[in-house]
């Protein structure tokens, strides 16, 4: 019979019960020792099972976490061909807004011929001009 209990404790039961009755209480006690610690065991695992993250726990948030990246991949897919319409967008502006530019190069230069040829037409039907130039090709 392996004891819990040391030597001298079991001296002393054999002296007060009897080397039998000693005997006796010691295996009850081993027993009962032994089964209240197997029943903690027990205990200790059933309370492990239910904090430990399983294998299935674990699958299954790696699927959701798998199914929450292939829709983010598919949302940046969207975002990327949202980019590259509006870079061909921009594109076609950036062509609109050259085209305007070239334009108004070409009004501002009518522009100022028109505003040359109003001030010869002004210069031409002005008395004072018509007598200048009569002043300066006189014989």
């Amino acid at each position: 019979m392996v004891s819990t209990l040391p030597p001298e404790v079991v001296i002393k039961l054999q002296e007060k019960l009897g080397k039998e009755e000693a005997i006796e209480f010691i295996k009850a006690l081993d027993e009962t020792i032994k089964e209240l610690s197997l029943q903690r065991k027990l205990e200790l695992k059933e309370e492990l099972a239910k904090e430990l993250v399983t294998k299935a726990d674990l699958r299954e948030d790696v699927a959701k976490i798998r199914e929450e990246i292939a829709r983010l991949e598919g949302q940046i897919a969207e975002l990327r061909g949202e980019i590259a319409d509006l870079r061909g967008e921009i594109g076609g502006v950036k062509g609109q807004i050259a085209e305007v530019n070239a334009r108004l190069s070409k009004l501002e230069t009518y522009i100022k011929v028109l505003i040359a040829l109003f001030l010869i037409a002004i210069a031409l039907y002005s008395p004072v001009f018509f007598e200048l130039v009569k002043l300066l090709f006189k014989p």
